[in-house]
């Protein structure tokens, strides 16, 4: 018995030794990036950010996702504020149905990163509202070096700016509509080569402001209108560029005290209270607009000018400027107010003119309402009449009205093909939806692996992830998304990225006999593929399998079972290799002269002595080292 306890306690010391050894031998692992999803009408469970388990908030995503991570939120209002410190993707379903709203109190969205650790962040396709008090934004990045803000609305921030940049460079902020902000639409502070690109900005205090030393920013193609102080301010900060900019409506359209470029490439910007002309007819204005502030000036103007005189003193024609809808989609019997502007270089305006691609005449005044309009997509066309009795040439404008009640579209799956595919195969996919009472305006098809895979009805993939795919399609059609329809698309390993391959190896590491109901280790780890990995499939002998390269068994009834383990590497290859075990009711009184029991484990004598004698050579040599070195 004596001998037993010491066999186990110089076992133990070996496991432990074993152990503690290939704690040292495990490497970090830098983990791909994966798509996280988020519902919030997933009320019920589980959240596991999967497509069909997704969180139901975005803290809870956020929160969970590693480096580098994209989130997909669909649609739905998202009563949080979130905070982000670590480079993340968070993409909206459609920014005019996924809401991010703050509730009137903090930042929305806060991203910051530290001087020397700067993040990547991108926002897309979300509405982004309601931050509250005083200094607080509906998007504030802090220390981010790359990124993207595309795509959102942004707006009610009750007494702080839309988008606030802080030590921030290479932020791309495009396609936004940015609107009634209580002090700035976007704010640029001691920023460096951001692009400002295509946005609406309005009904803010100050449009854009650039202060602190932000260098280098480029500001192009963007509608800044009626900001109620500045259109675009600027303070110590040179070296920015504006181009191809619309000024309408603001209280100043811009206000420069740095030193800074009004054009790039001879394109300058349009301002709506330039009043000389283009007698050429080259598109540029004659005179340089002078921004308020400085020595700055717009030396290529474009647009809104006075038109050169007629020969022999005839009427200039007035111009329609600009044509203002309160909404651009509205549901049927929805009120929606229109309002237009129009200038004249040599009297004034006195007639207004407003029609319907579908509806005909709407009205002769300069803003209405109307809540009448037929479902449909409107093209509105507005012009104006001068007091000479001329009309100017129509500006126009889109306007969709939707019914109120809907009926959702289907989607099909008509084709993916291959399936199964081989890794780097190009796939084809195509599918298609109905639409009892409207058109089908979007589409979207989604993996399970690899996320949203495009917005396309019809499309051609080639760089599919390896693995069992569950395709998600849908439709969408004037106001709502048809449910997912499904298919499951398999991607192999293709053989010809390894044509030497060459086949793993199979080993079974398990005790030889066992007790009926006694729960059975099968070690399978020991087996290898020296050019990847490999999965194992278990076969019991008792028409029970499993997989995984260990399993736990347990048989019924005595006798001698072949247990075999097949391996199968990356490229389909596979080894075996199979074992006997006999399973008795109960160990005879002798059976301990096989071997000593370990945690219900039996250890054979002879590898038990084996272990010793690694011992006894350790402590040798342990010695003969002391006595060596004194």
């Amino acid at each position: 018995m004596i001998c037993r306890k010491t066999h186990s306690i110089l076992l133990i010391s070996l496991l432990i030794v074993g152990v503690v050894g290939n704690l040292f031998l495990i490497s970090p692992c830098q983990a791909a990036e994966t798509t996280l999803y988020v519902d919030d009408s997933n009320t019920v469970g589980p959240w596991e950010g999967t497509i069909d388990y997704p969180y139901k908030t975005i803290h809870d995503a956020v929160t969970a996702a590693n480096l580098d991570d994209i989130i997909i939120v669909f649609s739905g209002t998202y009563n949080e504020k979130i905070s982000v410190t670590k480079n993340l993707t968070i993409i909206g379903e459609n920014k005019d149905t996924t809401f991010i709203d703050g509730g009137g109190s903090g930042h929305v969205v806060n991203a910051y990163g530290t001087y020397n650790h700067e993040l990547d962040i991108t926002l897309k396709n979300l509405t982004i509202r309601n931050a509250g008090g005083s200094g607080f934004d509906c998007i504030t990045f802090s220390y981010i070096s790359s990124g993207e803000i595309a795509n959102n609305k942004i707006l009610n921030s009750q007494e702080g700016e839309g988008i606030s940049l802080d030590h921030c460079n290479g932020i791309s902020i495009h396609d936004n509509i940015i609107t009634n902000n209580k002090i700035k639409g976007i704010s640029l502070t001691a920023s460096e080569q951001n692009t400002i690109e295509n946005n609406i900005i309005q009904d803010n205090q100050k449009g854009i402001q650039l202060d602190s030393y932000s260098l280098s920013n480029q500001v192009i193609g963007n509608s800044i209108r009626d900001n109620t102080q500045f259109g675009v301010y600027i303070t110590q900060s040179s070296g920015n560029s504006f181009s191809q900019n619309e000024f309408i409506g603001n209280d100043q359209n811009a206000q420069d005290q740095s030193i800074n470029s009004w054009n790039v490439n001879n394109l300058g910007n349009y301002w709506d209270d330039y009043d000389h002309y283009d007698n050429n007819s080259d598109g540029i204005g004659d005179v340089p607009y002078p921004i308020p502030g400085g020595d700055n000036e717009d030396e290529f103007p474009l647009g809104y000018f006075n038109q050169p005189e007629q020969p022999g003193g005839g009427n200039v024609m007035p111009v329609a400027v600009c044509i203002s809808l309160s909404k651009t989609t509205a549901l049927y019997n929805e009120t929606i107010l229109f309002s237009g502007e129009g200038t004249d270089s040599d009297g004034y305006i006195v007639g207004y003119y407003w029609r319907s691609s579908l509806d005909g005449f709407l009205d002769s005044a300069q803003s209405f309402s109307t809540a009448s309009l037929s479902i449909g997509t409107h093209i509105i066309y507005f012009k104006v009449q001068d007091n000479d009795g001329d009309w100017s040439i129509e500006k126009t404008a889109t306007l969709m009205i939707q019914s109120a009640s809907n009926n959702a579209p289907v989607a099909v799956i008509e084709q993916i093909t291959p399936n199964p595919a081989k890794q780097g195969e190009a796939v084809m996919f195509h599918g298609h939806g109905t639409d009892e009472d409207g058109s089908i305006t979007q589409y979207k098809w989604l993996s399970s692996i690899d996320g949203v895979i495009s917005m396309e009805s019809s499309f051609i993939l080639s760089n599919l992830s390896r693995g069992t795919h569950t395709i998600y399609f849908q439709v969408k059609d004037n106001i709502e998304w048809s449910p997912q329809v499904t298919a499951t698309l398999v991607i192999e390993r293709n053989p010809a990225d390894n044509p030497n391959n060459q086949p793993p190896m199979a080993y079974i590491v398990s005790p030889n006999q066992g007790l009926v109901n006694e729960t059975i280790l099968f070690d399978g780890s020991q087996s290898y593929d020296t050019e990847g990995s490999i999965t194992g499939y278990w076969t019991f002998g008792d028409n029970t399998s499993g997989t995984g390269l260990s399993q736990t068994h347990q048989y019924t009834i005595p006798g001698t079972y072949i247990v075999s383990l097949t391996v199968v590497d990356e490229d389909g290859e596979s080894s075996s290799a199979s074992i006997s075990v006999s399973i008795v009711e109960s160990y005879s009184q002798d059976s301990n002269s096989e071997g000593i029991a370990f945690l219900d484990f039996e250890i054979p004598f002879p590898i038990l002595l084996l272990l010793v004698s690694l011992v006894i050579i350790g402590l040798f040599a342990g010695l003969i080292l002391k006595i060596k070195n004194g």
